[in-house]
């Protein structure tokens, strides 16, 4: 009897334990939006921040483990320049894999877990825009800086640097503009560079499959996270 009451005890202070912990759900995908400002580097402007448009789009992005992701990102934004105010609709995709500098998770029994941490990211696109009124479709190589936040439950918040080297050199759209500022040679590959700063806000769906083992008495089950 006294050992069954032992035992009801030690189930009954690790299904706490448990709840505590499950609590903080794993998740392996975020999707979200984000807004933010853009400026493009090129033929028909050589200064940076000058001419910022707004910019926004969608991303998923599936979380590896705590420390690597991959992600999925539509942005679009407007670039213009002086004496310009019409300028050209670029639509940029990227995939790029991220290094978090810390243990991303919202678990309070790991020591080495934070709410938050700065990343960095690379990877490989594509920009779409109009050039001499035919549509375009170049290779990009996007990289860049970020921070992000957990918030309470599902919800994340992040701020992104992004820089998008174009594997082009016809962003501006019009062929007249071609080496306006004399930059041929004193960039990338005289190629154009699209570059935004991003607000996201995301949302945790497709929950971890918990790495558990059970513990069994004749009516429960028990799961605990090993």
């Amino acid at each position: 009897m006294i050992l069954k009451t032992i035992r009801l005890i030690v189930l009954c202070v690790l299904c706490v334990y448990c709840s505590g912990v499950s609590a903080q759900e794993d998740y392996l995908l975020e999707i979200g939006a984000a807004g933010g400002a853009a400026y493009y580097l090129g033929d028909a402007n050589s200064q940076l921040f000058k001419n910022m448009q707004p910019t926004y789009g969608i991303y998923a992005r599936y979380r590896v483990n705590t420390r690597i992701a991959l992600k999925a990102e539509i942005d679009r934004a407007k670039i213009i320049w002086d004496g310009n105010s019409t300028g050209n609709q670029v639509n940029a995709f990227d995939l790029t894999g991220e290094f978090n500098f810390f243990d991303l998770e919202q678990n309070r029994n790991k020591r080495q877990s934070k709410l938050f941490a700065p990343y960095i990211f690379a990877g490989i696109g594509a920009m779409n825009y109009s050039y001499i009124g035919s549509n375009q479709l170049n290779a990009s190589i996007p990289f860049g800086v970020g921070f992000k936040l957990k918030l309470a439950n599902r919800w994340n918040i992040s701020a992104q640097w992004t820089t998008r080297i174009s594997m082009s050199d016809k962003m501006e759209g019009i062929v007249e503009l071609n080496d306006a500022y004399n930059l041929n040679g004193t960039n990338f590959a005289n190629n154009d560079i699209l570059s935004t700063f991003t607000i996201g806000i995301g949302y945790d769906i497709w929950e971890r499959p918990c790495d558990c083992k059970v513990v069994k008495n004749k009516k429960t089950h028990y799961k605990f996270k090993r």
